[in-house]
């Protein structure tokens, strides 16, 4: 004879409530961030993304005008395609053709004054921006299914559902992904790439299209390649020792990810399509110079924040990764003319939610028990969970160190990608209650 079931109900039917309770989250999420747009202090480099977006209608119009050619030296949009990423462009283009309206017919110059980059057309009109920023918005949604896709397959979808909360509510993601800029595309690429190595194992092609998305919405998500050459070479990992087939698998699963990175790197990229290798060393060398010269700035216009000794680099990393408010700009030029909206956007207190002193110490007090709570159950976790939790350790530790190493500037959008893995890890802590995963 069957047991009653409890008030609480089966474990299968509690699973599927908190399934089915996704999506209104989803939804209520989504509703908050779009409602908050039009309080987001503008940002320069808004304009330069909104500008350089024409390159959507030129790629299907003229693609190869698109190309690097040694001619070029002095051209403004060939030095951007050369030092940026492209998707985010692509993406903003996208949602400027589809809303009817035209790219600014001019980059902004940090050189000139607010007024007269108004008058030389360069700071975008309020409808232009809104759509840039409901564009990249629009990801939202997505990156919240993924981390609680992500977060149930970690422990429970208890986790998921914590992991997507505060996600959403993340003061970071608030403000640096609802800006019409790289960020935003960063956040989702981390969280499709972490998604796809998790959730599908054994399709090499498929982390290299990860790793391609992360890669090509900006320079800093190559840090998550071992995760994926390791999720893509797993079945490999698991013979019992390096026998012959275990490494025709290995090499295998790591050509078809490389081919699949590789190919669809090229196709996003079309300065490369004329002169290839040329253009690569090109690529390299403008922004081995752009970093120099921003390090150059910094410690020339306020000395007191350069990253010169790893000790710096750590702090400063901790700092705007937990307990730094949302930096608004990385220089002081228009303050000014920004301020007004900086106040009325700090004076929202969900804006700024667990950040400061104790909001900042208590997510990282929970950063280290959710990750010392994975390292202790590694040894006894099921297969699956263990390969789950040994793939986000290690993505966590591939962004930190490639973010120690090689981000010189402390600048709070830098660390994005971080920020969903702290809310993995936050959520993994709270679900857990130290209990072993169901």
């Amino acid at each position: 004879m069957s047991q009653p079931e409890t008030k609480t109900g089966s474990p299968s039917r509690r699973r599927m409530h908190l399934d089915q309770a996704i999506w209104p989250l989803v939804v209520l999420l989504t509703a908050f961030a779009v409602a908050g747009i039009p309080g987001i202090p503008f940002h320069p480099d808004e304009s330069t993304q909104l500008y350089m977006s024409s390159d959507f209608e030129l790629l299907f119009r003229d693609p190869l005008a698109l190309a690097w050619t040694p001619d070029q030296v002095g051209d403004l949009r060939a030095h951007y395609r050369l030092i940026d990423a492209p998707l985010t462009k692509y993406w903003l283009g996208l949602a400027r053709s589809l809303a009817g309206l035209a790219a600014p017919p001019t980059d902004w110059s940090w050189s000139k004054t607010w007024a007269e980059n108004q008058a030389a057309s360069a700071l975008p009109d309020a409808r232009l921006l809104f759509a840039g920023r409901l564009a990249v918005t629009g990801l939202l949604p997505l990156g919240l299914f993924f981390i609680y896709q992500i977060g149930s397959r970690l422990h429970s979808a208890l986790t998921g559902l914590v992991a997507a909360l505060l996600l959403g509510m993340n003061a970071l993601v608030l403000l640096h992904d609802r800006r019409a800029m790289a960020e935003a595309m960063l956040t989702f690429g981390t969280l499709f790439v972490l998604w796809i190595v998790i959730t599908a194992d054994r399709r090499p092609w498929l982390a290299g299209l990860g790793l391609a998305v992360a890669f090509n919405a900006k320079q800093s998500g190559l840090a998550l390649a071992p995760v994926t050459l390791l999720a893509a070479a797993w079945p490999a990992v698991e013979y019992p020792r390096f026998t012959k087939p275990g490494l025709r698998k290995w090499a295998s699963a790591w050509a078809i990810l490389l081919l699949t990175f590789g190919l669809l790197t090229w196709l996003l990229n079309p300065f490369l399509w004329r002169k290839p290798l040329q253009a690569f060393q090109a690529a390299i060398h403008e922004r081995q110079e752009m970093v120099k010269g921003q390090v150059a700035d910094l410690k020339r216009l306020t000395p007191e924040v350069a990253l010169d000794r790893p000790g710096q680099r750590l702090v400063a990393l901790l700092a705007n990764l937990y307990f730094a408010p949302p930096a608004f700009a990385e220089a002081g030029n228009y303050s000014e003319q920004t301020r007004t909206a900086e106040l009325a956007y700090r004076a929202n207190p969900l804006n700024s939610l667990l950040r400061g002193f104790w909001g900042g110490g208590l997510t990282f007090a929970l950063n280290l028990i959710g990750i010392l709570l994975a390292c202790l159950r590694l040894y006894r976790a099921k297969p699956d969970r263990r390969r789950t939790l040994i793939l986000l350790l290690l993505s966590s530790l591939c962004l930190a160190f490639g973010l120690f190493w090689l981000a010189p500037l402390p600048w709070q959008r830098y660390i994005m990608p971080l920020a969903p893995l702290s809310c993995l890890w936050s959520a993994y802590a709270v679900s857990s209650f130290g209990r072993e995963p169901a």
